[in-house]
């Protein structure tokens, strides 16, 4: 590794490289991000991104006033079971409905990191904020 058989430059590799060296400009930008659709496109998949988190959120909310009226109907075990695991079954399909929206800027899944499902105002990869428009 440090043997005799390797040269020293004296340093004059740490200079400022040359002019052909240098990268363009395009491709010396920190985080090129590949989807860069026109502000139409952008505009109407943010717009799917806030319907599919609104269906979710309707969903949760749901559950109290929900189950309250099956009770007031029949307030069997059974029918709140039955209730109960209907909610669950939509629960799940919003869920998924919203957490397999992609992001128009970055491409990747809006809310997902990997297998985290988090549900932030911001793309987990992007940074890219739900209100952005």
């Amino acid at each position: 590794m440090h043997g005799t058989d390797s040269q020293y430059d004296g340093g004059e590799s740490l200079a400022r490289p040359s002019e052909s060296d240098e990268l363009p400009a395009a491709a010396s930008t920190v985080c090129a991000l590949p989807n860069q659709p026109d502000p139409v496109a952008f505009k109407q998949a943010m717009d799917l991104i806030r319907r599919r988190r609104k269906y979710f959120f309707a969903t949760v909310i749901a559950y109290m006033p929900l189950m309250w009226v099956a009770n007031k109907i029949s307030p069997t075990f059974r029918s709140m079971a039955i209730t109960f695991s209907v909610w669950v079954v939509v629960l799940f399909i919003t869920a998924l409905y919203s957490a397999l929206a992609r992001c128009p800027r970055c491409g990747h899944y809006f809310h997902m990191n990997g297998m985290s499902l988090l549900y932030l105002r911001r793309c987990l990869h992007c940074q890219n904020h739900i209100n952005a428009s």
